[in-house]
């Protein structure tokens, strides 16, 4: 057995798994980002604790992190990211210092992209892309039957890349114009609200009756969403342009990395699906120069992070290990 760990900006998702990818138990928990960087550590090991519980004194193959970058692989730490208030974290180490085993780290879109290759949409493919679209935008790519990591383990960040060269909107990250300020589960709602502030006074005025502009303030990317599918003008509006911005992003992969497919999960996608996919289908090539993929909601659901991790404890390797 090994043991995967899948951090997400606002849950962490523990499992017990096989070689085979067989998960037998797994534990998900809301976390408390507090202000000590070992208080939110001390959260992780105890889920891990509760999930292995009951099974006696396990003799791991080893740990798998997956976590939101960046990341320094080299040292084991998670840093600056978008979605933590501490400079770093220290993952490996404390890992390590509790379970005594042997502890890898590797970015949580990485991990999907390992999964779909290995076991979901695109196994026996090459050239891999999986999107997460969620609380957060990331990416991770299998090229040429290998997975891209980069100098510290960061490569096929496509949420911070540039989408909107004005910089309307400022992402968690500090910088302008980033993909996952304007489309991911935390900017959509945000994007809403300044697509309405530049809207013209007699255009806004038009949208009167719309439920969503009167509720705006409160509203979160779900109501978007909802608002949408009951034809609410404004609600069609937002979501039309975050399609717009999706495709733009899937076609700079496709250009970037030239895959034969792009799969998506991610909470906000898993939840709409059509409303993710259908824009990104009918618009990549008009933005993308290179053929575009095939583009597809990921099978594997929320376990491809899960299952990606779980291959890593069995073969190292894949991150240079």
């Amino acid at each position: 057995m090994a043991v995967a760990v899948d951090l997400g900006a606002t849950r962490v998702r523990v499992c017990l798994g096989s070689k085979s990818g067989r998960i037998v138990r797994r534990v998900s928990k809301k976390m408390v980002v507090g202000e000590k960087v070992e208080d939110y550590l001390g959260q992780i090991t105890q889920v891990m604790r509760s999930m292995m519980r009951g099974y006696g004194k396990l003799d791991l193959q080893g740990i798998c992190v997956a976590s939101p970058g960046p990341l320094n692989l080299r040292r084991g730490l998670i840093v600056r990211t978008a979605n933590l208030p501490y400079p770093q974290v220290p993952i490996v180490e404390a890992i390590r210092d509790a379970f005594h085993n042997d502890v890898y780290l590797v970015n949580d879109a990485n991990a999907a992209a390992l999964g779909e290759w290995l076991r979901g949409a695109g196994k026996g493919r090459l050239n891999v892309f999986y999107l997460t679209i969620s609380t957060g935008i990331g990416g991770g790519a299998v090229v040429d039957g290998k997975l891209l990591l980069g100098k510290e383990g960061n490569a096929a960040e496509v949420g911070h890349t540039t989408i909107d060269s004005s910089g309307r909107m400022t992402c968690g990250c500090g910088r302008p114009g980033h993909w996952e300020a304007y489309c991911s589960g935390s900017g959509i709602p945000r994007f809403a609200r300044r697509l309405l502030d530049e809207l013209e006074t007699s255009e806004r005025n038009s949208l009167s009756g719309s439920s969503l502009v009167r509720n705006l303030s409160k509203a979160d990317a779900p109501a978007v969403f909802r608002a949408a599918a009951r034809g609410d003008r404004f609600g069609v509006r937002v979501i039309a342009e975050v399609g717009r911005l999706n495709a733009m992003g899937v076609a700079n992969i496709t250009d970037a990395f030239d895959p034969e497919i792009v799969t998506i999960g991610g909470g906000v996608a898993l939840n709409n699906p059509d409303a993710i996919i259908s824009p990104i289908r009918k618009k990549v090539e008009d933005y993308a120069i290179n053929r575009a993929p095939e583009v597809r909601i990921t099978p594997l659901g929320d376990d491809a992070g899960l299952l990606g991790a779980l291959s890593v404890t069995y073969d190292p390797g894949m991150i240079g290990r």
